[in-house]
């Protein structure tokens, strides 16, 4: 065990409250200002990243296919040419894309005016709410916000909100740690559950999950039309705490 390794056990022994939990090369530590730009970009990041594995999805539902079958064929009775047809179909592609990418682009730009504005504010001020970041070697290497949920659900809950890990540090526990961390952190409340919501797209996330516990609802939610067209759907999982004994 290197000293700074040391030093976290240390520290998370004699100030457990401060909730460190350290790993084999990183900590999970609670957010600094010093963080902010860090976490902005972290979070910027790893949503963009979804972009391309959603636009594959919506290409594979048949209602899309079906969709844009018909507009090869509308096309071509237009232009009378198989060429100028296919022309066509692929430039509303292309729209399309450039559309999903706007889109992506809006949501991360809205968050980023909300409550990753001010993180302080949203989170390290709020009661019941905090955020944590992993940091390996000075840098930022993840990341996760626990607040009530937005919309009150009749129980007392914990909301896992801006899970993010960066890319090249996945698969050394990072994410597992800082599911638990929320998970410690709702239990030390009262909590009786932690709830979460993610998009159907984001495969590497339901087995993350999975494997700390949570379980994943039957139903969903489309944040928009286009989503409900497409079956581009909002999934919910979520982590009972055992009652204390």
């Amino acid at each position: 065990m290197d000293r700074r390794t040391q030093l976290c056990f240390l520290v998370q022994k004699e100030l457990p409250d401060l909730n460190y939990c350290t790993m084999a090369g990183y900590i999970i530590r609670e957010y600094k200002d010093t963080d902010y730009e860090a976490v902005r970009s972290m979070f910027t990041a790893g949503m963009l990243e979804h972009s391309p594995a959603t636009r594959r999805f919506i290409l594979k539902r048949p209602q899309i296919q079906m969709f844009l079958l018909g507009v090869l064929l509308a096309f071509f009775v237009i232009f009378k040419s198989y060429l100028l047809a296919i022309t066509a179909l692929v430039i509303s592609i292309v729209a399309g894309r450039l559309y999903l990418d706007f889109e992506f682009q809006g949501y991360v730009q809205q968050c980023c005016k909300e409550d990753l504005l001010d993180i302080q504010e949203s989170y390290m001020k709020r009661e019941g709410a905090c955020f944590w970041v992993a940091e390996s070697e000075e840098e930022i290497v993840g990341m996760v916000a626990a607040q009530p949920p937005q919309i009150p659900n009749g129980e007392n809950t914990l909301e896992l909100r801006r899970m993010s890990v960066g890319s090249k540090c996945r698969g050394q526990g990072i994410g597992k740690a800082l599911c638990r961390t929320v998970i410690g952190f709702a239990r030390e409340r009262g909590c009786t559950a932690v709830i979460l919501d993610t998009s159907v797209v984001q495969y590497a996330a339901h087995k993350l999950y999975e494997s700390v516990g949570f379980q994943k609802g039957n139903s969903q939610i489309y944040p928009s039309f286009m989503g409900k067209v497409s079956n581009f759907g909002i999934i919910r999982f979520r982590y009972d705490i055992p009652a204390s004994t």
